[in-house]
């Protein structure tokens, strides 16, 4: 099998199960594999290839090996000897760029539905903010001209809409839209952002200098994925890689949401503060946020959301 070859299994094998540690090992036997097949033939120049932006191009398995590839451990031999022929991969916590890739393939390949603005966005969501509160369904008409909430138990009510407000699903898939889809011009865009788009501030007005576009672009990304539904999949799947690569963005496994739910956490950490995206472990479906910070830890959960074709409908 040649490069290109493996390259094309890589990129077809997305991940369905939620062991990241098995699937960065997979991925290593995959790239091991091509490296020897390579060792049997003439040695070329490789080249360069950034992995958070493209799976393509000569060079790549070469480039995912460094990604990869966890640091070896001597294994202990008879007597006390430990042999160096005889490494085992130690078990480290999985890289946010294979992860988010992973996530961005999945993405590109999801299909966006056609939505008509007579339809409504719906999402369920919690909050925990030191106290649990009651969650809430809302409704909003695509075309802006209409909304509705109910709170959980309680009865729908029905509104007008509040057209170009930061809420408003006509004007967020309007943004969404016009959002660069390559992730180096997406990720220079939300750290110019004039207008702060969070769903929940991390270290708020004491972020350590020089962090300020980087806090500014985690948060707004987060607030996007709140309308996972009705991002257009080229964005989405450009999101995940922009994430990758925010500095000092890491993966913490089996990270629970402010209901339990556990996923894969997507860490942003700022001086002594800490912004959570959790993501489902299966299809990487945005599950909410949170921020773990000295005053406690505060979080806001989406339970579910969808495009209906009226309020009172769930997906």
């Amino acid at each position: 099998m040649n490069e290109n070859e493996l390259l094309k299994s890589l990129r077809d094998e997305i991940p369905h199960q939620s062991d990241l540690r098995a699937e960065e090992h997979r991925l290593l036997t995959v790239i091991r594999e091509g490296s020897s097949a390579s060792r049997r033939r003439p040695a070329r120049p490789a080249a360069r290839l950034r992995w958070g932006l493209a799976l393509g191009g000569v060079g790549a398995l070469a480039v995912a090996a460094a990604v990869v590839v966890p640091h070896l451990v001597a294994v202990p031999q008879p007597g006390g000897t430990a042999q160096p022929g005889n490494r085992q991969p130690a078990v480290g916590p999985p890289d946010a760029v294979v992860v988010l890739e992973n996530a961005a393939l999945v993405a590109a390949r999801t299909r966006t539905a056609d939505i008509r603005p007579d339809q409504w966005f719906y999402v369920k969501e919690s909050q925990h903010m030191g106290g649990d509160l009651p969650a809430f369904e809302h409704w909003s008409r695509m075309d802006g001209r209409g909304s509705a909430t109910r709170a959980e138990g309680g009865e729908l009510r029905i509104g007008g809409g509040e057209p170009n407000a930061r809420t408003d699903p006509a004007r967020t898939q309007r943004e969404l839209e016009s959002l660069p889809t390559d992730p180096d011009a997406l990720l220079a865009h939300f750290r110019d952002l004039k207008e702060e788009r969070t769903p929940l501030s991390i270290c708020r007005s004491d972020c350590p200098a020089g962090t300020e576009g980087d806090v500014r672009a985690f948060g707004a990304i987060g607030w996007y994925m709140k309308f996972g539904p009705v991002i257009p999949a080229d964005t989405a799947a450009a999101m995940y890689r922009a994430l990758a690569k925010i500095p000092n963005v890491t993966i913490e496994e089996n990270t629970a949401d402010g209901d339990g739910r556990k996923g894969i956490g997507v860490v942003l950490t700022v001086g002594e503060s800490k912004g959570y995206y959790i993501l489902d472990p299966g299809d990487y479906r945005y599950l909410g946020t949170k921020v773990v910070d000295g005053d406690g830890t505060f979080a806001m959960s989406v339970l579910d959301s969808g495009v209906v074709d009226g309020p009172g409908q769930t997906p």
